[in-house]
């Protein structure tokens, strides 16, 4: 069974104290009790605090500090303050201003949603070209990504797939420094030393799973058909309905900015140090697939010759940073 909606809920936020004072009928300091309340006239959202008018068992107001509560309207016809945590846990639970609460702030939520969405439904337009725009960029990451597949070795790209997994972004190494002395004999003898070292940090690879692109492309698909749903929505909908259909946009939401996410993941890898990409297997074939990967991403000469030239000259580098005579890859 459908949730109804009583209509007669009438919801109106007050957000300044001169607002409430201008009322006819306000008094300050005027206690509400379960035996005077009559109904509420709104609620009200302040950046400073007021006073509780609530009256206790013991027949002295609350004067508790609330930012966020309701304007009452008593038996007399005048109005009060009560405090949202007061109206819900110093009333009884089974008193009309608990219930009036309830059913205000269930109206107040549901009102805010069907505003929450025409302001959507007012920006379909820019929003579905958005959505194909973003569609597109993701089709170019994943272009780059296949054509990356092709270029790096198998084990360098499981590699990066497993630091996307894991998390694991740091690049350990084995740092070997050697050092040729004279023995006691007269003979030259090389002392040998290895320490696992950290190269560098490997980032932003969440982009390089396929399974990323598939609930954030499939979301994005429904975008159309949401938005469609949304603007046939009428005021009379049921909560129920209203919450499927905001959950919906909030997914698409969701999935945008996930798609945005990927997007970026691979611009700031592109623009990272890629020359660690060789320091990931100690095959020789595709460090050297590596090597030469970096510098197509650099725009420079990606020949062969070039990149064992470049790979030797970043490795000059990278053991002059370590302080070691060699790197070996784990």
């Amino acid at each position: 069974m459908h949730e109804t909606l009583d209509r007669t809920v009438e919801i109106r936020t007050f957000n300044t104290i001169a607002e409430i004072e201008a009322l006819p009928g306000f008094k300050k300091e005027n206690p509400v009790s379960p035996t005077n309340y009559k109904h509420l006239l709104g609620d009200y959202f302040f950046s400073d605090e007021v006073k509780c008018c609530l009256l206790k068992s013991n027949d002295k107001l609350c004067n508790e500090g609330h930012k966020w509560g309701f304007v009452a309207v008593l038996t007399d016809g005048s109005i009060t303050l009560v405090g949202n945590e007061c109206a819900q846990t110093k009333f009884d639970g089974e008193s009309r201003l608990s219930a009036d609460r309830s059913k205000y702030l269930n109206q107040k939520k549901h009102e805010e949603g069907l505003e929450r969405l025409r302001a959507l439904v007012a920006q379909k337009q820019s929003a579905l070209e958005e959505v194909l725009q973003v569609k597109s960029d993701l089709a170019t990451v994943q272009a780059r990504v296949h054509a990356m597949r092709e270029k790096l070795g198998p084990q360098t790209m499981r590699h990066l797939e497993a630091i996307a997994r894991t998390g694991a972004y740091a690049l350990s190494v084995i740092g070997v420094t050697t050092k040729e002395y004279i023995d006691k004999k007269g003979k030259k003898q090389t002392d040998r030393r290895t320490q696992r070292m950290t190269l560098g940090t490997i980032a932003n690879t969440s982009f390089l799973l396929e399974e990323r692109y598939r609930d954030v492309l499939h979301n994005l698909s429904d975008v159309k058909k949401a938005y469609d749903e949304a603007e046939k929505i009428e005021q009379n909908v049921t909560t129920l309905k209203l919450n499927a259909l905001t959950k919906k946009m909030d997914i698409i939401d969701q999935a945008r900015a996930r798609a945005f996410e990927l997007i970026e993941q691979e611009r700031k890898f592109a623009g990272s140090d890629l020359s660690l990409l060789c320091y990931i297997t100690p095959d020789k074939v595709e460090r050297y697939k590596s090597a030469k990967y970096a510098l197509e991403q650099a725009d420079q000469d990606a020949g062969k010759e070039k990149a064992k030239e470049w790979f030797t000259e970043r490795d000059r580098f990278f053991r002059a940073q370590l302080n070691v005579t060699k790197i070996d890859v784990l």
